[in-house]
């Protein structure tokens, strides 16, 4: 792997020295309606860094606007979404609000290399996965031209396969997942963002057919904060790097604690030596 690109990914995945990354995505705010949690971003990125998150995923405009969260040496590390998408409004639980699969819209929104002047540590992007042919082909086109532009400027590029649309039953959401996930490694993928299977079995099997590393994103708040550390406990015991989550933190009535909750699952011995520099 490129000398740079390994570098990013360092600080992405080893910053407690253990391979493993809590990291928080907050880039809800042109995908969303207007929720508390796109509203009082500021404050809320200022908490979840308190709380010792690896990274924080921000939307173009707001890596711009919340750069001088990034500036320290100790800072986390940036992620930038790089793309946009319309399929659901995302203050709801479930995708009742979402739209109809055929008026998906899925565009490009800035190049690795712009994201690199934001001071991006690595891009998101999405893979869609049970519309239709043409978007899925379309899909795949603009993941592997992202991914060429990150190989031109070092940076690191992260992908998303979602499986959405009239293709997705419940019967085969787990192949489609586990396909997806294997498609973005073949396009170049230096690493995933993707929900949890809903088993440790079926999700160890995605994580190791990856063997990049791999990030369970959160999806749907849920009201019992239980749920998310248990989403994290055991995506770790599939062999996951850890979480890219954003709702279920960024809407959480505490979200420092929340996340610092989060890194003592993912990163038990740097939060051991925590405890013991404080007593």
């Amino acid at each position: 792997m490129n000398t740079n690109i390994s570098m990013h990914l360092e600080s992405l995945f080893n910053r407690r020295h253990d391979g493993r990354a809590v990291c928080v995505a907050a880039d809800h705010g042109y995908m969303s309606n207007v929720t508390p949690n796109v509203v009082h971003l500021p404050a809320i990125a200022q908490a979840v860094i308190r709380g010792g998150a690896d990274a924080v995923l921000l939307s173009p405009g707001q890596a711009h606007r919340l750069s001088y969260l990034f500036k320290e040496t100790d800072s986390p590390a940036l992620i930038v979404r790089a793309d946009w998408m319309n399929m659901p409004r995302l203050d709801r639980g479930d995708l009742n609000n979402a739209v109809p699969p055929e008026h998906l819209f899925h565009q490009k929104m800035l190049s690795a290399e712009q994201a690199l002047s934001l001071g991006a540590h690595a891009i998101t992007i999405y893979l869609f996965l049970g519309t239709d042919d043409n978007i899925e082909a379309t899909g795949i086109e603009s993941c592997a031209q992202f991914v060429s532009e990150c190989r031109r400027v070092n940076l690191p590029c992260i992908i998303e396969p979602l499986a959405f649309g009239a293709q997705v039953t419940k019967d085969n959401l787990v192949d489609l997942l586990t396909l997806g996930a294997r498609m973005a490694v073949e396009l170049g993928a230096d690493a995933l963002k993707i929900p949890y299977t809903g088993d440790v079995e079926s999700f160890s099997r995605l994580v190791k057919l990856a063997d990049i590393p791999v990030l369970v994103l959160g999806g749907a708040r849920s009201e019992d904060e239980q749920d998310t550390l248990k989403l994290l406990t055991d995506g770790l015991k599939a062999g996951c790097s850890g979480c890219l989550m954003g709702r279920r933190v960024t809407q959480s009535q505490d979200p420092e604690s929340m996340v610092r909750q989060l890194v003592e699952i993912a990163h038990p011995a740097y939060a051991m030596d925590l405890v013991k520099q404080n007593q």
